[in-house]
C-alpha cells in the first residue's frame, strides 16, 4: 500500500496557488480595456469610419466578452469622445466636422505651448531628457511601419510632451484629448497616406523645442498642428462636397 501524500495546509496553499497562477482569468478592467483597445483599432485602420454606429452585439461575439463588458468599454469611449450617444440609435464613432477641427487645433496649440514651456523652465534638465526618450522611441517607427503602430507612435510622442512637463492637469485631461486626436489622425492616415511628411513636421517641432526659441517654437507647432489641421479641414469639405 502506498504512502498517501501529504496534506499539510501549506501543501495545499501552494497547489492553489500555482493552479490560480495558471488558470487566473482576466479582470474585468482588462476586458474593458481590451474592447476599448479593439474599437481604438478599428478606428485607426477605417475599418470603422466617423459617424459609423457600433453594433454591441457584435462585439460582445467578435471579442467574447460580456454584454455588461461591452457595455462598461463603450460609456468609458463615450464619456472619453470617442463615440457619440443617439437617443434611441445607440452610439456612433464621433464625426470629425471642420469647425470642431480647427477648435480643437488651436486649443492643441496653446496646450502643447504651456507644456513645452514647462519643460523648458526646468533648470535640471530632467523634463528634456524624458521628451528625448520619447523622441527616440518615435524614430525608431519607420515610415513603412503598419499605420497602427505609426499612428500609436504619434500619440506617444504628444503624451509624452505633456508626462515630460508634469503638469498634473493637462494629464488629467490627457484622455479627452487622445481620443479627439485619434479620430483626426485616423482620418489623416487614411486619407493622405503619407509617413513621411508626418516624420518631417514631428522632426522639425523636436528641433525646436531643442532651440529654446519661442518663436521658432510657436512657428512649429502652427505649421504641425494648424496647418495639418486646415489641409485636412479643406479635404473633408471637399469629400463631403463630392459626396
Amino acid at each position: 500500500m502506498k504512502p498517501s501524500k501529504p496534506t499539510t495546509a501549506s501543501g495545499e496553499r501552494t497547489a492553489s496557488s500555482e493552479r490560480a497562477a495558471v488558470r487566473t482569468p482576466a479582470s474585468n478592467t482588462e476586458r474593458r480595456q481590451r474592447v476599448i483597445d479593439e474599437i481604438k483599432r478599428r478606428i485607426v485602420l477605417g475599418e470603422i469610419r466617423p459617424g459609423q454606429r457600433i453594433i454591441e452585439a457584435e462585439l460582445t461575439s467578435s471579442l467574447d466578452v460580456s454584454r455588461p463588458t461591452a457595455r462598461e468599454a463603450l460609456n468609458q469611449m463615450a464619456r472619453d469622445g470617442f463615440l457619440i450617444q443617439e437617443a434611441y440609435r445607440g452610439l456612433r464613432v464621433a464625426n470629425i466636422e471642420v469647425e470642431s477641427l480647427l477648435e480643437i487645433a488651436r486649443v492643441r496649440v496653446a496646450l502643447d505651448s504651456e507644456a513645452i514651456a514647462e519643460i523648458l523652465a526646468d533648470e535640471t534638465g530632467q523634463r528634456l531628457a524624458h521628451l528625448e526618450d520619447v523622441w527616440t522611441e518615435f524614430e525608431q517607427i519607420g515610415a513603412d511601419s503598419d499605420p497602427l503602430a505609426l499612428h500609436e507612435a504619434h500619440v506617444r510622442f504628444h503624451r509624452g510632451i505633456w508626462e515630460a512637463s508634469e503638469n498634473y492637469l493637462l494629464m488629467r485631461i490627457w484622455p479627452v484629448v487622445e481620443a479627439q486626436m485619434t479620430l483626426i489622425l485616423a482620418y489623416d492616415q487614411f486619407t493622405r497616406r503619407d509617413a513621411g511628411r508626418a516624420h518631417a513636421i514631428h522632426a522639425a517641432l523636436m528641433s525646436a523645442i531643442r532651440t529654446g526659441d519661442k518663436a521658432r517654437i510657436a512657428t512649429a507647432l502652427d505649421v504641425h498642428t494648424m496647418d495639418s489641421a486646415q489641409e485636412l479641414a479643406f479635404l473633408i469639405a471637399g469629400s463631403s462636397g463630392a459626396g
